[in-house]
């Protein structure tokens, strides 16, 4: 098959993931997350609506079952970590098990399709399409590459279970910015809900299909109704005022630890 893009979106995919190479993932490998939280404090004082009063960095984990649906397709191009944010984005979802990333994953472990015929081949000929490149490679040459990888990690999550990523590359250190782009991404919905939004979707669909338990992720937006569930969980002190639905939720566990109940 002959390249399905131009050479000159070929070219810009090379020269979008150059800059990722060569600027910004050496940036955030070296900028502390230290300064990160120091940044969205100052935020959250100047606009305390605006900002959460949970550290924007904080790992959290959660059942991937959990995350059924995506935002993908409608999240703003910026960084929201730590961002509190009203409207009715969260009723933007679709489905995470319809992605063609997470049914080409389905179809070669599950089905034994070959990669090409699988709808992973059809996301990479997408990426290529719309972007010249696809996960950081830019040729359809590179597309056993970037299945090879998909199976190590198949085989990593299986044998290994999950690991947080710092945990697996030497060169990731855990008190850097680069820690919150490794990991998968997600935003907390009006009633708790979460969703995928960005990073580790290959990561969290072989973990969804392998049944593990636990995987870890970092927070970008709150809905405003469920950072109102936070703030009157800080501010009664006590679990009673929670919905028993939200009693276990990943994010507000560090809170009843906290504040634990006084009754």
């Amino acid at each position: 098959m002959e390249e399905p893009i131009s050479r000159a979106k070929q070219l810009r995919g090379q020269l979008a993931v150059g800059v990722r190479r060569q600027l910004t993932q050496p940036l955030a490998r070296q900028l502390p997350l230290s300064a990160l939280r120091r940044y969205h404090r100052l935020r959250r004082q100047a606009v305390p609506s605006r900002y959460t009063d949970a550290d924007p960095t904080r790992l959290i984990e959660v059942d991937p079952d959990q995350l059924t649906h995506s935002l993908l397709e409608s999240i703003p191009s910026h960084p929201q970590w730590g961002r509190v944010v009203n409207g009715q984005w969260d009723h933007n979802a679709e489905r995470f098990a319809d992605r063609a990333v997470v049914r080409g994953i389905i179809q070669y472990f599950d089905e034994g399709l070959p990669w090409r015929e699988t709808a992973l081949f059809d996301a990479y000929l997408d990426q290529l399409d719309r972007f010249g490149n696809a996960w950081g490679y830019t040729s359809l040459a590179a597309f056993e590459t970037r299945t090879r990888e998909v199976e190590a990690l198949y085989q990593s999550l299986r044998e290994q279970g999950y690991r947080r990523q710092h945990e697996l590359d030497a060169s990731l250190r855990g008190d850097r910015v680069a820690v919150l782009t490794s990991e998968i991404n997600v935003d907390i919905g009006r009633d708790g809900e979460l969703y995928w939004r960005s990073y580790g979707q290959h990561r969290l669909a072989i973990a969804q299909q392998l049944d593990i338990e636990r995987v870890s992720v970092v927070v970008h937006r709150r809905h405003h109704q469920w950072q109102a569930v936070r703030d009157r969980l800080r501010a009664s002190g006590s679990a009673n005022s929670l919905d028993p639905a939200h009693r276990n939720h990943p994010d507000l566990r560090p809170l009843i630890r906290w504040c634990p109940d006084k009754d």
